[in-house]
């Protein structure tokens, strides 16, 4: 076995070992057909006969060459030789106006890998080298990337939900290629590898031979400091999680007064440590100012900062993340007697119980306007914006609070998760929220 198989297997080992699965995982192996996947393919292949660890190869047609059937064809021969199981997928790739057509294909590609590694409880291999963390590194300084970017790809990292293990992170392109030579191993060469309008093929066609004939050592120095860095962040990432922890009132509120007592830096690391847990791409710095001075805004005014995914908002000095939604919110809806009903448009759905005995015709209605109402427990009637005003209910889910009518008369309305009980409601009418103490 070769000395770069033997590094291979035991990266593979290693990272295994710190990890605890449930059942055995199956190992899924992306594969290209290119010669950095068919070493790994390989490395798999002794990996199963050491260990009797399954090994499963995963083939992404994106359907952007002309070659692209031949290599699906040589990546099954060689997964038939190897008797590795195999299964491709066709992506579409979307290369309209405005796209990166290397990020969508990536994206696609992503997609397809940790979709399969859920449903077949999969641990993800991939075959990047050192080359390619030089890549990263490089491309993530051109764009401004903080310590978190420059640490580029971890060896070991868990991605939605999926371990995704690099074990040739710390290997040289020309080792991996000596190797799969002497190996005897048959591999294809992708042919928009030499089309320098892509980032990264600019960066390992033109740009990386000049730096590693400068500094030949470079690669290995640019994977020292991407440990660096994934080591600071590491330790940046622990803390401001337990700050986030202090900050949160649920995971879609934070209570502004506590983050204000953060320094800048710490507050932003917060912020980005939230967008981190929704599974949001990371703010730009600009947005992130955004988003601290809305703490500082005068305290009747509304200030949000607008996403793809949606925006945060601040109410009551808090902030709220507020995601786009398609559920539609009904104006009006027809109350069985007895039957539960799910509030479906709140936020928190909630479902409600309503017993009226054929009192009268009993609905719920949303946005109503200009209604004045006096709850049981109150001194004093108010008009319902008032009210809240009063039970700081935010400006924004005003308009979807569920008022209960009994014929034309306001008797209860549900807000905060609590139903609030009017002085109009008769005692023959019992309302509840169920599964909610």
């Amino acid at each position: 076995m070769s000395e770069i198989v033997n590094h291979i297997c035991e990266s593979i080992t290693a990272a295994l070992a710190d990890t605890s699965f449930r059942a055995p995982p199956l190992l899924v192996v992306a594969y290209s057909g290119g010669v950095d996947s068919s070493l790994l393919l390989h490395a798999l292949h002794v990996f199963r006969k050491q260990t009797s660890t399954p090994v499963h190869a995963v083939h992404i047609h994106h359907g952007l060459s002309n070659n692209a059937d031949t290599w699906l064809r040589h990546c099954q021969s060689e997964c038939d030789k190897l008797s590795i199981p195999l299964t491709h997928y066709h992506v579409a790739v979307d290369n309209g106006a405005r796209k990166s057509l290397e990020a969508e294909a990536r994206d696609a590609r992503y997609k397809v890998l940790h979709e399969f590694c859920h449903t077949h409880n999969g641990v993800l291999l991939l075959g990047q080298h050192a080359e390619d963390q030089l890549e990263t590194v490089l491309l993530q300084l051109k764009r401004g990337a903080g310590p978190q970017g420059l640490a580029g790809m971890g060896a070991q990292q868990w991605r939605n939900g999926i371990l995704t293990v690099r074990p040739m992170l710390a290997l040289q392109k020309t080792d991996i290629v000596d190797a799969a030579t002497q190996l005897n191993l048959q591999w294809v060469n992708d042919e928009s590898n030499a089309d320098d309008r892509y980032d990264r093929n600019f960066l390992r066609n033109q740009i990386i031979p000049a730096l590693s004939e400068r500094w030949p050592q470079l690669s290995n120095t640019a994977l020292r400091s991407a440990q660096l860095c994934a080591e600071q962040t590491a330790l940046v990432t622990e803390q401001a999680e337990i700050y986030l922890s202090q900050c949160l009132v649920t995971d879609t509120q934070l209570k502004g007064a506590e983050l204000l007592t953060l320094s800048k830096n710490w507050q932003r690391a917060v912020l980005r440590q939230w967008f981190s847990k929704q599974s949001a791409l990371l703010p730009s710095q600009a947005q992130l100012m955004q988003i601290e001075n809305m703490l500082m805004a005068k305290q009747d005014a509304a200030p949000e900062v607008s996403f793809l995914w949606g925006k945060v908002a601040r109410f009551n000095n808090d902030l709220y993340w507020l995601s786009k939604r398609n559920t539609q919110v009904p104006q009006a809806m027809d109350i069985t007697d007895s039957v539960d009903t799910e509030l479906y448009w709140l936020r928190e759905p909630l479902t409600l119980r309503v017993v009226h005995n054929a009192l009268g015709a009993v609905m719920i209605k949303t946005g109503v306007k200009g209604l004045r109402v006096k709850p049981k427990s109150a001194q004093v009637s108010k008009l319902l914006k008032d009210w809240f005003k009063q039970w700081k209910v935010p400006t924004w889910e005003r308009a979807e609070v569920p008022l209960l009518f009994l014929d034309e008369e306001a008797v209860a309305l549900v807000v905060n998760r609590k139903v609030v009980i009017l002085e109009t409601m008769p005692p023959t009418l019992a309302v509840e929220i169920v599964g909610v103490d």
